[in-house]
């Protein structure tokens, strides 16, 4: 499922009137950030820590270091719920800090948030649920924009909606009562984080590429690596890759579609990366240095945190993330397929579905809603989809929970949206009747074609 920006043009009262333009103007964007203004109590306030949060991310994102590299939400701290939201403004008033890769995790949720707003606006608790995320400035907000979201979506669906306040005892996030049923409904809402084991993959395989990136830098070269891991990280060579580049160098064979390779740690593939194609692109404009340099090196998506950039470029004065010329540039792309490392993830996801039952358990009839990122176009998705589905199948539910709901997101990097967001819904119910997924982006573009979100195509 697609859910695409829209291009409108209204007035929004608090844009800075000094300043650089927004990449575009979005009321349903603004409502939601003047709701959350006013939910703080001071909206003076709120959007002096915004723009306090732009000004940070433009300082971090000036420095050398940060070339080619998409900053996390941990870099721009120590107000990450600021940086968080300051997306959602830049979007409509700095292109300087509007960023390719974080804006699509913000946002198409507040984009939904200020859709409902007026059904937002009858949801018990919820402006003491926004206030709470707002102090709470270490923490990453996506959790609570999730709770938002969601209760403003059954608001908006007719249900009367409150907010739980957490007390001593384990309780859910949501009381639903009208609606279709006169049954009172308890909802519970988990939005995962990366595992501690998905940081540490993927913070091992910036190790592995480490070593390569020496030598490409050393030598300049030009080259387009694609690498399924067919054994956990922690158990391939650090310089695995570098040995995989100086067997193909030694290699006096040409080979018209690349250095393929197979091993017991893996597959993958050493091709000319095509630097022509982005000297072309930036013949009469710039180019940002990130997912788009990419995907012109080696002319296939890519997915975050999944590739890296090694180049010598040289970039805008007027915007260092951006670069006019290029002597060099290699990418390399990668997944990891190993079953331990599927299992992993799919052990994370169980231990959130019994933390929800329990939340649910001695409260009456349940409905469960986990989200979660997945990568674009990965096979690793697709065994993380089929496990995740096996385990729910055989999870014995103590509470009296009736639908369980797996959300998976795709945030995207498009070069013809301003931000793009793919949602597949898997749902699991007691019922006899079969049940309609209850999606986070009710009003987005549904594409029936069988596939799930990280296989959909981009189309222009």
């Amino acid at each position: 499922m697609h859910m695409n920006s829209l291009s409108q043009i209204p007035s929004i009262s608090w844009l800075d009137s000094q300043g650089s333009e927004g990449v575009e103007s979005d009321a349903h964007v603004g409502a939601a950030l003047n709701w959350l203004a006013s939910s703080s109590g001071d909206a003076a306030a709120f959007f002096d820590r915004l723009r306090a949060a732009q000004a940070r991310y433009r300082a971090i994102t000036a420095e050398a270091s940060f070339l080619g590299k998409d900053p996390s939400w941990s870099d721009l701290g120590p107000d990450i719920v600021a940086a968080y939201l300051a997306q959602g403004k830049s979007l409509l008033d700095d292109r300087r800090t509007y960023d390719f890769a974080l804006v699509s995790h913000v946002a198409p949720w507040l984009k939904q948030l200020g859709m409902n707003i007026e059904a937002l606006k009858r949801v018990d608790g919820a402006v003491g649920r926004a206030l709470r995320m707002l102090r709470n400035k270490e923490v990453l907000p996506d959790t609570a924009i999730f709770e938002l979201v969601m209760a403003s979506n059954y608001a908006a669906a007719g249900y009367d909606v409150t907010f739980i306040e957490e007390g001593s005892g384990k309780t859910p996030d949501l009381k639903l009562s009208g609606g279709e049923s006169s049954v009172e409904v308890f909802v519970e809402l988990k939005r995962l984080q990366r595992g501690s084991y998905e940081i540490e993959e993927q913070r091992r395989h910036v190790e592995i590429f480490s070593r390569l990136d020496v030598l490409l830098n050393k030598l300049g070269l030009s080259v387009d690596i694609d690498v399924t891991y067919e054994k956990v990280l922690s158990d391939v060579p650090v310089d695995y890759l570098l040995q995989r580049m100086n067997r193909a160098l030694e290699n006096q064979i040409i080979l018209p579609n690349g250095y393929p390779w197979k091993d017991e740690y893996g597959r993958g593939i050493i091709r000319p990366a095509n630097v022509d194609a982005v000297r072309h692109d930036i013949r009469n404009s710039y180019l940002y240095f990130g997912m788009k340099l990419a995907r012109l090196l080696s002319g296939r998506a890519v997915s975050d945190n999944h590739y890296h950039l090694s180049a010598e470029a040289s970039p805008s004065p007027k915007d260092p993330r951006y670069i006019d010329r290029i002597k060099y540039g290699s990418v390399v792309t990668w997944k990891c397929i190993a079953q331990a490392s599927i299992e992993r993830k799919a052990k994370y996801v169980m231990s959130k579905l019994a933390q929800a039952d329990r939340q649910i358990e001695g409260h009456g009839r349940g409905v469960i809603h986990i989200a979660m990122d997945v990568e674009l176009d990965s096979d690793a998705s697709d065994l993380r989809r089929q496990r995740n589905s096996a385990s729910l199948c055989s999870f014995q539910l103590e509470s009296q929970t009736i639908i369980v709901h797996l959300h998976y997101f795709v945030p995207r990097q498009s070069e013809n949206h301003s931000w793009l967001s793919d949602e597949t819904v898997d749902t699991f119910s007691r019922l006899e009747e079969p049940q309609e997924p209850f999606r986070a982006f009710p009003c987005s573009t549904k594409l029936d074609n069988g596939l799930p979100a990280w296989r959909q195509k981009l189309r222009p």
